[in-house]
């Protein structure tokens, strides 16, 4: 789709970032190498954090009962009552792999400059078709803004990491969703190594086996924020910085959905910034979040700490 005169592409590849990653290349399978690493350094980021003894978590729930509809919110010690910035991470994995724990790289250096860091998780498919899932995210879209004002959030700023970039275009596609008085408290949203079509995606059994996630021809064409029909002008959203964020080392397909959704969006009047980060790929754009002066960590704190 995005390689017309290329005639032999291997979309399997193409839909794998894994593939794409210039690291562990004297591995024999550098894809596996860099996934396996991938959830080694998250799930001791998590482990870190629990034994943090001046960064405290609420574990809260957004929906259902028994399932993954949960949502941690990391806050400094003694910060619980007070007013401050509130940053909401939602997760990749393909809406069928990894959960909160993680997802908690970010955390440390936003909580030690006083922001609350809310880690979302969310059923994967096939426990839901990802029509259900997209309802469920349009739920905790509701329950977040609902607990900001609750807990008198200054401001709310958003990222999405991959197929959580997915789910996060949600926020900007229903116009109903959010008060002109709420979406006023949002001040940054990061859409990071996202995927927006699923138009090919959905039809390749090592993305989707056995089709869990529930979709037809037409549905995968209706959840592709890369099609959706933006009004041709979005004032609404005009105080609030978007930025489309895309590595190095990430399939043609991948970078070109970013930059093509990123387009699409400024056309219709959103404030947005595409960004095409070198030398990271899909895996460690994420994993460097935890380093409090990387590129990627000063990239989204300057972002946020900008004048308006």
């Amino acid at each position: 789709m995005y390689n017309p005169q290329e005639q032999e592409i291997d979309l399997v590849r193409e839909y794998f970032p894994s593939y794409h990653t210039a690291r562990f290349q004297d591995r024999p399978e550098p894809n596996v190498a860099v996934q396996e690493n991938f959830l080694l350094v998250s799930s001791q980021h998590s482990q870190e954090l629990a034994s943090t003894a001046d960064i405290k978590v609420h574990n809260l729930r957004y929906g259902g009962t028994d399932d993954r509809q949960l949502v941690d919110v990391f806050y400094k010690d003694g910060t619980s009552e007070q007013p401050s910035p509130l940053f909401v991470y939602v997760h990749g994995g393909y809406w069928q792999m990894l959960d909160k724990s993680h997802s908690c790289s970010i955390v440390g250096p936003l909580v030690r400059r006083g922001y609350r860091v809310a880690v979302m998780d969310y059923n994967n498919c096939p426990q839901v078709t990802l029509p259900q899932l997209l309802q469920q995210f349009t739920n905790f879209l509701l329950w977040i803004f609902n607990y900001a004002e609750e807990t008198k959030t200054t401001e709310i700023s958003f990222a999405g990491h991959s197929a959580g970039a997915h789910l996060l275009a949600q926020l900007l596609h229903v116009p109903s969703l959010i008060s002109e008085e709420r979406r006023q408290k949002v001040r940054v949203v990061f859409f990071i190594s996202g995927v927006y079509d699923l138009r090919e995606l959905w039809q390749l059994d090592p993305v989707n086996p056995n089709n869990i996630f529930g979709l037809t021809t037409e549905s995968a064409t209706e959840l592709s924020p890369i099609l959706w029909p933006w009004p041709a002008d979005s004032p609404s959203w005009s105080g609030v910085q978007l930025h489309v964020i895309a590595a190095e080392h990430e399939s043609v397909t991948f970078i070109e959905q970013s930059r093509v959704f990123a387009k699409n969006l400024e056309e219709a009047g959103f404030n947005v910034i595409f960004k095409l980060f070198d030398k990271y790929d899909h895996f460690d754009i994420i994993e460097e979040t935890v380093i409090d002066n990387s590129r990627i960590t000063s990239y989204l704190l300057g972002a946020m700490q900008a004048e308006p």
